[in-house]
């Protein structure tokens, strides 16, 4: 397999992974195990089974955050911190250099409404015990002076960041209820933060809207109708791209069906299951009509090309990538994420970030807990267009990644959402944990070490 560049260093799990890459090949096929009588948990150094039969054998360095689940990751500017959020009611900042643990910060209360301008408030809060970040939805301020995070319960929480890096909580912005069937509260999602951080753009993943909110003091500003079910939500060419889980809203002649607190999707007639995806795209500087492009099924993560020409899509529920021109605003192509695309396996493309140049692509593909590398270049001719170039291994289902880069090197930092499936103790009495056999073709692993990009 032809070589390839790329830049990884960790991966945060119930831990977080850091992997840094330069050249990569595969591993010999007298190395790959294809069955096993051990139990789950830890098979040996950087040897790890799941409950669902697959091996674990992570590259980079793995950082332990029990119990958290992480599902978000957000960068400083400089690169010299990341934040993650998950499970438990904190924001944890880590090292990506080192995997240290430099600061755990307790959620502000959602009581403790906006109450000063200031960068940081002194104020100590009385944290909020019960919240915890939504589907996605974490980030920094260009200025690096804020971090907002979406919070399950309808709110989005504010830190203030010093210059010294130390964040503290400040205040909760409190979103407008959805008034869904099954429950009132609104469920932010997919946070965006305007060039000049003055605006934040929130998914709203019940209500189907995109919100627009003074990032000073959370007063909305605009919303616009958007698909079913929002998920992620990136600026681009002055324009905001949504990507809605189930796709457009449903019309007199579609069949539908209920999702999840009792709203109303495009279905198929056989599985009665969210039939599409979709990504709205609203002007932000003008008045035109949005529009809505019809991509594959669970459309998720949205990533932005560095020079703002391309938006990709990953299609969870379609195993694929749809690519999107911002000078159109049509899918220019369509990238299979699976090894071969009449595999029985799939890839579940999840979450994704661009190298700085723009030519490599980095995806979470959750199923196959691995990050696959894309070479990068949208072409009307069809050998020359994007494709995989490999997978490196990594912990239990990927779900967020972000590349950090400082003065010491390019990080990659993904989320292992289920950890490593490490356990001190499980009766697993006299059943198997199996490998399959194609595991080779469903696990494709390479030895990697680090370059500065």
């Amino acid at each position: 397999m032809k070589s390839f560049q790329c830049v990884l260093h960790y991966v945060l799990s119930c831990c977080l992974i850091l992997i840094c890459i330069t050249a990569c090949s595969s591993v010999d096929q007298s190395q790959v195990i294809v069955s096993t009588n051990a139990p789950v948990g830890q098979g040996g150094t950087n040897l790890f089974f799941t409950p669902t039969n697959q091996l674990l054998t992570p590259a980079g360095k793995l950082v332990e955050l029990p119990g958290m689940r992480p599902q978000a990751i957000a960068l400083f500017a400089d690169g010299t911190r990341l934040i993650t959020a998950g499970k438990t009611a904190e924001i944890v900042v880590v090292d990506p250099l080192s995997g240290e643990i430099m600061q755990r910060i307790a959620l502000p209360a959602d009581d403790e409404a906006h109450a000063s301008v200031n960068p940081v408030s002194p104020r100590l809060l009385k944290p909020d015990k019960n919240g915890q970040l939504s589907y996605t939805g974490l980030v920094v301020s260009p200025d690096g002076t804020r971090a907002f995070l979406a919070n399950v319960d309808g709110s989005i929480k504010v830190f203030g960041i010093d210059d010294k890096g130390t964040i503290s909580a400040l205040f909760t912005f409190p979103l407008q209820h959805a008034n869904a069937p099954r429950r009132e509260a609104e469920i932010p999602s997919g946070i965006a933060v305007s060039a000049d951080g003055g605006k934040l753009y929130v998914c709203g993943n019940l209500s189907n809207h995109l919100l627009e909110l003074d990032a000073k003091d959370g007063r909305v500003l605009r919303t616009w109708d958007v698909g079913v079910a929002p998920f992620d939500v990136v600026i681009a060419a002055g324009k905001a791209y949504v990507s809605n889980w189930a796709g457009r809203r449903p019309d007199a002649q579609s069949l539908t069906g209920q999702i999840g607190r009792g709203s109303i999707a495009r279905v198929d007639p056989v599985r009665f299951i969210a039939s599409e995806g979709s990504v709205s795209i609203i002007d932000l500087q003008g008045d035109r009509v949005p529009t809505e492009i019809v991509t594959g099924m669970h459309a998720s993560a949205l990533a932005s090309s560095p020079d703002g020409n391309w938006i990709v899509v990953a299609n969870a529920g379609s195993d694929t990538l749809s690519v999107i021109d911002t000078r159109t605003d049509l899918i220019h192509e369509t990238i299979c994420m699976r090894q071969h695309p009449d595999d029985l396996f799939g890839a579940q493309p999840c979450a994704l970030t661009f190298d700085p140049t723009g030519k490599s692509l980095y995806v979470c593909n959750g199923s196959q807990n691995a990050i696959a590398v894309i070479e990068f270049g949208p072409s009307e001719d069809l050998p020359k267009r994007s494709r995989s170039i490999g997978l490196i291994p990594v912990g239990w289902f990927p779900g967020a990644i972000a590349i950090a880069h400082n003065a010491k090197g390019s990080i990659l930092c993904a989320a292992n959402i289920k950890g490593t499936a490490l356990t001190q103790r499980l009766n697993v009495r006299e059943k198997q944990i199996l490998i399959p056999s194609n595991f080779e073709e469903v696990f494709r692993l390479f030895h990697c070490r680090a370059r500065a990009n």
